[in-house]
């Protein structure tokens, strides 16, 4: 039989996929083939990607939540020596404070936690700080194009660079890590070397330990639980708390959080002024939009959602609702999902929510970098999910000067697109409530010389969001002020 770990992941990819039914007699059949715990807290954990209705969505929050709580008050506990804990991140789409379930979710791990790895340190011999970065997405994915400016710019008279790979990387943004770190080391994926993992990290004596992301897959989240660092930072590469009590500090930003965010956070709340991000401007290569191409009609007016369908939040449905219903030639245009169900889930939902408005529903294939940026190019706007909205994908609009329409949440993961327009100095296409939003939407899709003065002042103020290395200089400054 399969590692346990490993069936429980087959269990959990089968629950992603929208095959719930298959993944519970997976895990149930685990279940009584071995005593491991992780099979238990899968099922408990288990989520739909695509949910027919709010009613639909908070059932299913209920049994997590209750799942996940009887496990806790049960003593279950996972040993991580020689396990991993495998995370479970769709609840962070369902648009609420996740600090209480993210810390339930750790109570159920018990991993080494040796403190000779990160006793007293003697400093570095020539005085750096030294910092390890942690992901396995430092590679052509939104994390590696978000994070690929720490190393390059840190300065290396205050820092040392070790860039720990938890993952393959062979391709251009994966050699740009090996080629701006002072040390690339690539973790091995192995569930029986976690021992020798955490020991090999423990010998670098880091003085900071950053994970890019954490909550996406289980090598990060595992190692994670164990203090390996005297400080041991998380950003939002996935916009949530981790509920780890050996995370010390969440790195966010001034914009991204509203004043009393920090009771979302299990970790210390740091709000930097910029964002800790030095990101290169994308190029579209070719100057054609490709309407054609793509299959989308040539004379409508296109709103485009390019985003993965779990953030498609059956309260944006209200939404999208009143703008197709308001422009008659308005189609939204979307990426179909990662697996074909989900687009017929979406539109079961969309036949009774969008009414007759959804036969102006579009799927286009899933593309890559440059095809996303025609896509983009090819939208009179795109439209910025509720509650979860685009972070890379902002970037890479606004760097064309595509009008991307936002309602910022109350919480970091709904906030990007909002912080981005406020380092731009502009608010053209901030919303207020919903209604402002549809207001806005229609505004950019129906007046073309809106659009058009709306595209003119992105393209003149975006370019504070490229090749920008204040925020990376705040955060070398914040770790000098927590290491000293």
């Amino acid at each position: 039989m399969l590692h346990p770990e490993l069936t429980a992941l087959e269990g959990l990819l089968l629950a992603r996929a929208g095959k719930v039914r298959e993944a519970e007699e997976k895990l149930r059949t685990l279940i009584l083939q071995s005593n491991v715990p992780t099979g238990r807290i899968l099922l408990a954990s288990l989520l739909p990607p695509i949910y027919q209705s709010m009613d639909d969505l908070h059932h299913w929050r209920t049994r997590l939540e209750t799942g996940l709580r009887q496990l806790v008050d049960e003593g279950v506990r996972q040993n991580l020596e020689h396990s991993f804990a495998v995370p479970e991140f769709m609840a962070q789409y369902h648009g609420v404070n996740d600090r209480d379930l993210q810390a339930l979710r750790a109570r159920l791990y018990l991993a080494p936690q040796d403190d000779d790895w990160c006793g007293k340190r003697s400093p570095a011999a020539d005085g750096r700080i030294r910092v390890g970065m942690v992901s396995k997405y430092f590679k052509e994915h939104t994390i590696g194009h978000l994070n690929i400016g720490l190393p390059a710019k840190l300065p290396r008279s205050d820092f040392h660079v070790t860039v720990l790979a938890t993952g393959p990387a062979k391709d251009e943004i994966g050699d740009a890590f090996r080629r701006h770190a002072d040390s690339y080391i690539s973790l091995p994926d192995r569930v029986e070397l976690l021992p020798e993992i955490r020991r090999m990290i423990a010998g670098l004596k880091l003085d900071v330990l950053y994970y890019a992301d954490l909550g996406m897959e289980p090598i990060s989240y595992t190692l994670a639980q164990s203090r390996l660092a005297p400080v041991q930072c998380v950003t939002w590469g996935h916009p949530a708390t981790s509920g780890l009590a050996t995370m010390d500090y969440f790195i966010s930003a001034d914009g991204l959080e509203p004043d009393d965010s920090q009771d979302q956070y299990t970790e210390k709340l740091v709000k930097l002024k910029d964002l800790a991000v030095y990101y290169h401007r994308p190029r579209l290569d070719e100057t054609a939009a490709g309407r054609d191409r793509m299959g989308l009609p040539m004379d409508a007016h296109l709103y485009g959602c390019p985003q993965s369908l779990y953030k498609m939040h059956p309260e944006f449905d209200e939404v999208l609702a009143a703008i197709l219903h308001a422009d008659p030639r308005g189609v939204l245009v979307l990426l179909e999902g990662h697996y074909k169900d989900w687009n017929s889930w979406l539109m079961e939902r969309f036949s009774r929510t969008l009414g007759d408005a959804v036969r102006r529903v579009r799927f286009v294939p899933r593309q890559d970098r440059q095809g996303f940026m025609r896509l983009s190019a090819a939208c009179d706007v795109l439209l910025d999910p509720l509650h979860f909205g685009g972070g890379n994908t902002t970037y890479e609009a606004l760097a064309l000067g595509t009008p991307v329409v936002t309602l910022p949440s109350g919480m970091l993961r709904g906030r990007l697109a909002f912080k981005m327009y406020q380092t731009m100095g502009m608010t053209d296409c901030v919303a207020a409530d919903k209604q402002d939003y549809v207001r806005l939407a229609l505004q950019l899709g129906t007046r073309k010389d809106h659009r058009q003065a709306v595209k003119q002042k992105i393209l003149e103020t975006c370019g504070v969001l490229f090749e920008n290395d204040a925020g990376v200089r705040q955060l070398g400054e914040f770790w000098k002020s927590v290491v000293k």
